[in-house]
């Protein structure tokens, strides 16, 4: 970016967005953990873990209140790094675009628990940071001229267009030779140049010969790494409790549903291990889309497409646990919109040989 490019005012809302939210969150956080251990707030979380849910997970008012102090150290010190990394962003830093992306999903469950209603903000300026123009100002590109560009053709849609020149007409008894008058000529086919197929033999281009990365693969990327970062955190959290959960789920299957307990000749400590594996197996999901996000980074239309199919597939699960566990619906959209955005064509053509 040359020196007479002014940073975009959409960047400058950004940052003050994210500072002023996660100033708020962190303060926010801090007044919640101060009164988990008032009445009032025991007596809520005693009517919370009444809730159907709670008690199949054999959480006492003492386990939730542990849970959420947790959760609002995570958030405050998710805040505190996006308050701090807020203002990079006025210094036009790439690498903190991306971590506070990261930091995003963190930020949106510390403001859940701590009752930060202006926790939104953080998320609307990070998500400012990807968008025009301030994307052609982290790009280095000269925004001013793009966007005084955007802005004629849309403008140029609303206006009705100009009646074109008539047809000129040939003098009488002028032959095929005459060049008195000149045929029109064709305009030229716009959109991106055609992109020769490989030759056998023909090594693949490297990331660098194909030129920068579209924007919606490192968005797709940073989305991947948030999403299974969460998870990771997320399955860590209900592995260790994981005995609790086994050990009440056991006895309500004995009460509601003996006779399936005899059919399949499940005991407790299978179902408990059953539960450390799928807590276990989430965790390995997590890892591999997270090598898979690397790998098609770098330029592996291979790794592009598997981290398409289990980020649909994800999601679907995600969707279905959401049923019970309502704040995955965070989850099921941070893994649908990187699907999507590894499907787009821009995306598809820069993996082309």
């Amino acid at each position: 970016m040359t020196k007479e490019e002014p940073r975009p005012g959409q960047a400058t809302l950004a940052g003050a967005l994210i500072i002023g939210g996660s100033v708020i969150l962190v303060l926010a956080a801090w007044q919640r953990i101060a009164t988990l251990r008032t009445l009032t707030v025991q007596e809520s979380f005693e009517k919370v873990v009444q809730d159907p849910l709670f008690t199949g997970m054999g959480w006492s008012a003492d386990d939730f209140s542990m849970a959420v102090r947790v959760l609002c150290i995570i958030g405050a010190a998710a805040a505190t790094a996006s308050a701090i990394l807020g203002f990079q962003v006025y210094k036009r830093s790439a690498s903190a675009r991306v971590v506070l992306t990261g930091l995003a999903p963190f930020v949106f469950i510390g403001g859940l628990v701590s009752d930060a209603f202006l926790t939104p903000m953080v998320l609307v300026g990070v998500a400012l940071l990807w968008l025009q123009p301030t994307r052609d100002w982290y790009a280095g590109r000269p925004w001013v001229k793009r966007y005084e560009e955007r802005r004629a053709a849309r403008l140029g849609t609303l206006r009705p267009p100009a009646p074109s020149a008539p047809a000129s007409v040939p003098a009488p008894g002028a032959g095929p030779d005459s060049t008195s008058t000149s045929a029109p000529a064709p305009r030229p086919l716009t959109g991106p140049a055609p992109i020769p197929p490989r030759l056998p033999g023909q090594r693949r281009r490297t990331a660098a010969e194909r030129g920068p990365r579209p924007p919606a693969l490192r968005l797709a990327c940073v989305l991947t790494w948030a999403s299974s970062a969460l998870a990771i955190v997320g399955l860590g959290f209900g592995a260790t409790f994981a005995q609790r959960l086994g050990e009440e789920m056991f006895r309500q299957m004995t009460q509601q549903q003996p006779k399936m307990l005899e059919a399949y000749q499940l005991t407790e400590s299978e179902l408990v291990a059953t539960l450390y594996l799928l807590f276990v197996g989430g965790a390995l999901w997590a890892v591999g889309a997270t090598v898979l996000a690397g790998l098609a980074y770098v330029g592996h239309n291979w790794a592009r497409i598997v981290l398409a199919v289990s980020g649909a597939s994800a999601a679907a699960v995600a969707l279905f646990f959401a049923l019970a566990l309502w704040p995955l619906v965070v989850l099921v959209g941070m893994l649908g919109a990187a699907t999507w955005l590894l499907t787009r064509p821009e995306v598809g053509r820069w993996f082309l040989p």
